[in-house]
């Protein structure tokens, strides 16, 4: 005997767009455009008027809040927005059964590996570059003679002068020399008195190993949310006419406190290019637009959740962006940030605020993922 559920006949006809408002919906492309572009260039707008101002306690507390309040959007898009809509989705009936009912948290599994694979193997390369550097600057410095000969403790010197380019400056007398070498005879370039250079060149050797996985780190958040920013887009436009209005207002705010997050993350890595900068703003900006006009052109052939196809495409995509997201904000953003960051020895007021900051933007966030 067949159990009522066996009884039913499942409707995975194609989906039909009734009363689609061609024109209201190519306006829509551009209104979420505006959004995105105002939210991700607010940040360094932002930091361009700090830095033209003083540097103030005022300043530091604010973009610590919009960077916390952007580190908790992209936990709460995870969480809430992402790992959700993939299980609902690997759960639709017209995808068939399946045998492997994890199939989400094992995609997101896959996809935190694959960040942390990518930014370990990013980092051994960097780290293998500057082993190189570091080597050829020894030997450089072997080959170079530190002090210049002298025959008598008590000949005045001259101030010494650069073999190549760069500056250098000493004491008095051989006695002053020799007493204050190691702490005040410094050189920049290659000279015959860079006594510490192999200290400075550790020091900028390590900065730019720390600069390079950063930029890794921000390129890794940049590539998850342009994976389901495209579903966003088409699923938007492909929405039936009665579920549109909602979803759309959803969608806004969604663009809005991600471009914020991402852009708090741009402004952070100092070492990017103006033009880097702007090309990364640029493709948050236009990549929903995108997924919008896909949808709008393929509406008419478009299965919807009727294709099993299409389910398990925006089923995987989901779950693996749910899995670069959780990476990027729970190791990149908030560890990172507060256990050696900025926040690592920061006053109580400042944590508090920050603190408070990363449950704001997961409340907000959790509360348009409830609502859509």
């Amino acid at each position: 005997m067949n159990s009522p559920a066996m009884d039913i006949k499942l409707d995975c006809t194609s989906t039909n767009l009734d009363n689609y408002n061609l024109p209201f919906r190519i306006g829509s492309v551009f209104i979420v455009l505006a959004a995105s572009a105002f939210a991700v260039f607010l940040p360094l707008a932002i930091q361009r008027l700090l830095k033209s101002g003083t540097k103030s306690v005022t300043t530091e507390w604010i973009l610590v809040i919009i960077k916390q309040f952007g580190a908790g959007v992209i936990v709460a898009t995870a969480f809430i927005h992402l790992l959700p809509d993939a299980f609902e989705t690997f759960g639709n009936s017209c995808i068939g059964e399946l045998s492997f009912d994890a199939w989400p948290g094992a995609i997101a599994m896959i996809g935190v590996l694959a960040t942390f694979s990518i930014e370990n193997i990013g980092h051994r390369i960097v780290s293998e570059r500057i082993k190189h550097v570091k080597a050829r600057l020894a030997k450089d410095a072997a080959s170079e003679p530190l002090l210049p000969t002298i025959t008598e403790d008590t000949v005045e010197m001259p101030p010494p002068k650069p073999v190549a380019n760069g500056h250098s400056h000493g004491h008095g007398n051989i006695q002053n020399f020799f007493a204050h070498s190691e702490t005040h005879v410094h050189s920049h370039g290659h000279t015959l008195f860079e006594l510490d250079r192999s200290s400075d060149d550790s020091i900028t050797i390590t900065k730019e190993l720390s600069e390079s996985i950063d930029r890794l780190s921000l390129y890794v958040l940049e590539a998850g949310i342009v994976f389901h920013s495209v579903l966003i887009g088409v699923t938007l436009s492909v929405t039936q006419a009665s579920g549109w209005p909602s979803l759309f207002i959803v969608v806004l705010f969604h663009q809005i406190f991600e471009g914020m997050a991402l852009g708090t993350r741009i402004i952070d890595v100092t070492s990017l290019s103006q033009t880097r900068k702007y090309t990364l703003c640029i493709c948050f900006c236009m990549i929903t637009p995108l997924g919008m006009a896909i949808g709008i052109l393929a509406r008419s052939n478009y299965a919807g959740e009727s294709s099993p196809v299409a389910l398990w495409a925006m089923g995987t995509l989901n779950s693996l962006s749910a899995g670069i997201l959780l990476w990027v904000s729970l190791v990149e953003l908030l560890a990172e940030e507060w256990m050696h960051g900025d926040l690592h020895e920061a006053s109580a007021p400042l944590s508090l605020l920050g603190f408070l900051s990363v449950v704001l933007g997961a409340a907000l966030m959790s509360m348009l993922g409830n609502w859509a």
